[in-house]
Parts: C-alpha cells; structure tokens; sequence
C-alpha cells in the first residue's frame, strides 16, 4: 500500500488506499447557519453548496491549527478528484478537517457531487480520508 504525504510545500500525491465513506454527526450550529432540517432538495446545483457546507460545519467544532486545517482541506479535495477521475462533473459541495478521536489523526470529510461510470448522477456523496501527522507539519494518508 502506497501513503500518500503531504507537506505545505509539496502537492498530495495519490494512495492506493480506498476511502471509506461516513456521514457527519449532528452538533451546535454556529450563527448564520441553515438550521437542522433546511437542507437543500437533492439536486439543487452548486447553489445549495453553501447550505451543505454550514451543515457539515455544525457537525463538528474545528480543532486543528488553521494552517493544518487548510492543508489537510487542500489536499483531501485534491486526494478525492484523483480518486473520482472515473466520474464525470464531480465538485466537492462540503468538507471540513478535523482530529480523530485518537488526536493523532485527522479525518477530512467530503460531500461530493457526480455521475458514476454508469452514467447516476448524484449529489449529497459522501467520504472521509484519513491522515495522520508525521511530524513538522506533513501529514500522511492512511
């Protein structure tokens, strides 16, 4: 199994490992946001994309270093359009980077839009990766 490593000064590079996917888990929602139950219908479009993301924000109170925040964001989004290269008009609605439970980790979850090989477009997908840190700021897939 091939890790992929990610370092602020170098773009992730893919793993071989397969994500897995989870749903977030309700929590306080922050001011501003949609509240529980005003989600967008499914299929709504990019514009439902803020919605989303105030919902997967009120799942889970942000615990890492902004810097590490941003990277880990950066690289998950880059980490799932490799692994989706099969679908078509994929766009990452919502994600969010937070510790695993274990603090040694973090976990970057997505809600993803696209069509499978099949040709099913569906929006409100799903997916965590996971990373751990491996010191001096870079983090590895797992």
């Amino acid at each position: 199994m091939t890790a992929e490593v990610v370092n602020p000064s170098d773009a992730p590079r893919p793993a071989s490992a397969a994500p897995t996917a989870a749903s977030p888990s309700p929590a306080g929602s922050p001011v501003g946001a949609a509240p529980a139950g005003e989600l967008p219908p499914p299929g709504e479009g990019p514009a439902a994309d803020p919605l989303i993301q105030q919902a997967l924000d009120r799942a889970s109170r942000p615990d890492l270093l902004p810097a590490d925040e941003q990277q880990l964001l950066t690289a998950g989004r880059a980490a799932w359009l490799a692994e989706t290269v099969r679908y078509t008009q994929v766009r990452i609605q919502a994600a969010t980077a937070r510790r695993t439970p274990d603090r040694d980790g973090a976990v970057v979850r997505l809600v993803w839009a696209g069509a499978d090989p099949a040709g099913t477009y569906l929006d409100g997908r799903t997916a965590a990766l996971h990373y751990i840190h491996s010191g001096e700021g870079s983090w590895t897939r797992t």
